[in-house]
């Protein structure tokens, strides 16, 4: 199940997991190094939810459907006709692509293997079909965080994105993913 939790609420499951709460009150513990302990685990929980966001397991996360934000059009390239896709910018990382006229999504392949996916699309016998589609970011990393996605087999006269299946990042006052990903997240 998806959750949504505050920065707030977030640092309050750090701060537990870690044994900082709850308090006592049969003892006090004072410290006067001056180090602000709230500071640094909303820092270290910041820094270990992107990394979370680029590299963990989909079902830690909690992806969107961004298909009403993406721009497509139609593009030749190497003598093939398919689909340029813009991912919106606060897509983090992209799973999966599915084009009006597709019979099933088609997990996006890295900028690396562009040339090999071009290549491709120029024999009859390895083309993209609506059964077996596929498509490639043109630029960015490994884990699929940038660049436009080209996609094949064209259909229709427009090409039209029906489902483009991403995680995004909410900013640094929300943090959105899964239960589980909340215990990867907070656990030491």
């Amino acid at each position: 199940m998806t959750v949504k939790l505050t920065k707030e609420e977030m640092l309050r499951r750090r701060r537990i997991a870690d044994g900082l709460e709850p308090l006592r009150t049969d003892c006090t513990i004072a410290r006067t190094d001056g180090i602000d302990i709230d500071a640094y685990l909303a820092t270290e929980l910041r820094r270990r939810y992107l990394h979370l966001l680029d590299h963990a397991p989909r079902e830690l996360l909690a992806t969107e459907n961004l298909s009403g934000d993406t721009d497509s059009r139609k593009v030749a390239l190497d003598e093939t006709e398919g689909a340029q896709i813009d991912v919106p910018e606060r897509a983090r990382r992209v799973f999966g692509i599915r084009m009006r006229g597709w019979q099933r999504a088609a997990e996006v392949l890295p900028a690396e293997r562009l040339d090999e996916v071009v290549a491709r699309q120029r024999n009859p016998y390895t083309a993209a079909t609506a059964w077996r589609p596929v498509a490639v970011f043109t630029s960015g990393d490994s884990t699929g965080c940038t660049g436009p996605i080209l996609a094949w087999p064209l259909t229709g006269l427009y090409p039209e994105v029906e489902e483009l299946v991403a995680v995004c990042d909410p900013g640094e006052e929300f943090y959105i993913l899964d239960e589980a990903g909340v215990e990867e997240l907070i656990k030491n």
